[in-house]
């Protein structure tokens, strides 16, 4: 096939323009040596040869492949790689769980074919101060940890020299709120009964399942199942990416129930807003229910105060619908004794190690039977006599104790019998 008229001549050596007998495109073929290291290149260039013009504008990608060839080996300069495709890269690499995956498209929406070896710190901390001003300190730290590690992927993959530096958020370990989030019995119940009507299903579904209300807000009908006076309800999407299938109790089924008895519409939605409407999605935050919490909120805390509980109506006072999550957690673990483990398996916990530290509320089991055995609130009289000396002696290689017997000598006695009196 004759080449095209205006095309540079072809190079005896290094890298060329070449077309092969089996296709109709144009590629670059050679070995670019410099000095002692040397790069073999076989690529397609998309180009068809029957276009016009098409070995000239192959001859151009020739010379721009053997400059970035000779700022790779020589000045030692990166290739720019557009932002999106290195974290797109990441994401097909790492393979982050569901949120993180949000989060990093918002990042190739904000900076998308900018090259990764361009951003700075001017550029990155005008990101996150636009992006984080309406959010929590928590929020932005994980924003920018998930930045920083798409940066540190791509100074390993040899995008980048090293990551940008720029001034993270510090923000401290949690700590835990000065009222316990768990309801006493009766307390849920009597404000479920102070909410609206389309409002109360739903607090007993958050209250039997301990799920969040983004999983819970968009259930449809055909999530629900019911036999008898139990039921159960699928989850079909979950903050950790994964789907769930969990019993429902016989108080929230009841609910349930009663509640698609009495709709007359033909929503598919399970649950609706106070005008009868399906509840819009809103990605990436909450606020769904926060209004009508709010006012079945303050009713119950006015009967709470007229029936005398005012240090309680205090502490319900300051719940949010997180709340029952709270307290689903410290109820196993409190009124059943589950571990973190299985507790994170029945409310649809991703990672043990979150419920541990964030959910559950509870004092230590040998903590608390030390604590409770101290000799606190004695008087005068019950003290022991003053003659009586208290011996604490060593423990043997059975692990149990040595004390003086009866008959004067040393003997070997249980483990619990700890304390031994000489006189």
């Amino acid at each position: 096939m004759p080449r095209d008229p205006y095309a540079s001549p072809t190079q005896a050596g290094g890298l060329r323009v070449v077309q092969r007998s089996s296709s109709t495109k144009l590629y670059l073929s050679g070995t670019v040596r410099i000095g002692k290291k040397s790069i073999r290149i076989r690529e397609s260039t998309g180009l068809e040869a029957r276009q016009p013009g098409a070995w000239a504008a192959a001859e151009v990608l020739r010379i721009k492949r053997e400059a970035e060839v000779l700022d790779r080996f020589v000045y030692k300069r990166l290739p720019d790689a557009p932002f999106a495709d290195v974290a797109e890269e990441f994401l097909r690499v790492r393979q982050p769980v569901h949120t993180s995956v949000r989060m990093v498209r918002e990042f190739i929406a904000a900076f998308g074919r900018v090259p990764i070896a361009d951003l700075d710190r001017t550029e990155l901390e005008g990101y996150f101060i636009r992006r984080c001003r309406h959010v929590q300190p928590t929020t932005r730290r994980r924003l920018e940890g998930l930045m920083a590690a798409v940066l540190n992927y791509a100074a390993k993959a040899g995008y980048l020299y090293a990551s940008p530096y720029w001034p993270r958020i510090q923000v401290r370990n949690q700590e835990r709120s000065a009222a316990m989030k768990r309801f006493y019995p009766g307390e849920v119940e009597l404000l479920i009964d102070c909410a609206a009507d389309q409002l109360k299903p739903m607090l007993a579904v958050l209250y039997a399942t301990g799920a969040r209300v983004g999983q819970v807000v968009h259930l449809k009908r055909t999530h629900f199942t019911f036999s008898g006076d139990f039921g159960r309800v699928f989850f079909p999407k979950t903050k950790n990416g994964h789907c769930y299938l969990r019993p429902l109790h016989p108080y929230a089924a009841g609910m349930m129930q009663d509640w698609f008895r009495r709709r007359r519409d033909i929503h598919p939605e399970a649950f609706l807003t106070e005008r009868g409407r399906p509840y819009p999605h809103i990605e990436g935050r909450g606020g769904h229910i926060r209004h009508a919490f709010a006012r079945a909120k303050r009713r119950c805390v006015r009967q709470m105060k007229a029936l005398g509980y005012h240090e309680r109506a205090m502490v319900i006072q300051e719940a949010t619908p997180h709340w029952f999550r709270h307290n689903f957690a410290n109820t196993l673990r409190q009124d059943l004794g589950l571990d973190a483990k299985a507790i994170a398996l029945a409310g649809m916990w991703r990672n043990p190690a979150v419920v541990e530290r964030f959910y559950i509320s509870d004092v230590p089991i040998d903590l608390e039977a030390v604590v409770t055995a101290l000799p606190l609130g004695q008087r005068l009289g019950s003290l022991p006599a003053p003659s009586t000396k208290t011996q604490h002696l060593p423990r043997t290689a059975i692990n149990g104790r040595l004390c003086r017997g009866e008959s004067g000598l040393l003997e070997v006695r249980p483990e619990k019998e700890l304390w031994t009196d000489s006189r």
